[in-house]
């Protein structure tokens, strides 16, 4: 439904164009945004941060999976030895415990790294955007079409998009993009009130 509305808009847009500039002729690209962001470095860079610390919380989230394995393996042997029904229950309360924690620290691994993904492809599509900004000014472009927006055939002259992942691998990485965050929270640590630091 989307492509079909982005194609509409794309050749109203052409028509629009078309009737207000009859004696020139008018300038269209292409560029396939997701190829750039994948290929270039700066894309590449985020990818392996994301990849990073999604290690640290696989790390994090197989040690508590086997801490609540063990337990679940004790509490199974000593079902016939432990007289006690309190006793028991005291161990499967526990189990039950460790479970939750391991529950709950992977929602909050998950939603960590949507938001970081998010916030990381955010950084870079914003300099993919500056970059055919840069192309368009240059070729003098009247209009510019996302490749996966329903694009269907081009001519290669048309597609700039080798021109944007020349021009984000040549320029400067943004500030932002070279830092690491400033403060990496483990899942399930409590935030302070009062903003932190």
């Amino acid at each position: 439904m989307r492509k079909t509305v982005m194609m509409g808009i794309a050749i109203f847009a052409v028509m629009l164009f078309a009737g207000s500039s009859r004696a020139e002729g008018i300038r269209i690209a292409v560029v396939d945004v997701n190829k750039v962001l994948n290929e270039s470095e700066e894309g590449k860079a985020a990818k392996k941060k994301m990849e990073a610390r999604y290690e640290e919380l696989k790390k994090s989230i197989d040690a508590k999976q086997e801490e609540a394995k063990k337990l679940k393996d004790e509490i199974d042997k000593q079902k016939v030895m432990l007289a006690s029904r309190e006793k028991l229950k005291e161990k499967e309360d526990a189990l039950q415990a460790k479970v939750n924690e391991l529950r709950k620290l992977t929602q909050e691994g998950e939603r960590e790294m949507q938001g970081r993904q998010g916030e990381l492809t955010r950084e870079v599509l914003k300099r993919i955007e500056a970059q055919i900004d840069v192309v368009v000014k240059a070729e003098k472009y009247d209009l510019v079409l996302e490749r996966s927006a329903g694009v269907i055939h081009i001519v290669e002259s048309m597609d700039i998009t080798a021109r944007v992942l020349d021009l984000m691998n040549k320029q400067p990485k943004a500030a932002g993009a070279a830092k690491e965050p400033a403060e990496k929270k483990e899942p399930g640590a409590k935030k302070e009130a009062g903003g932190g630091k």
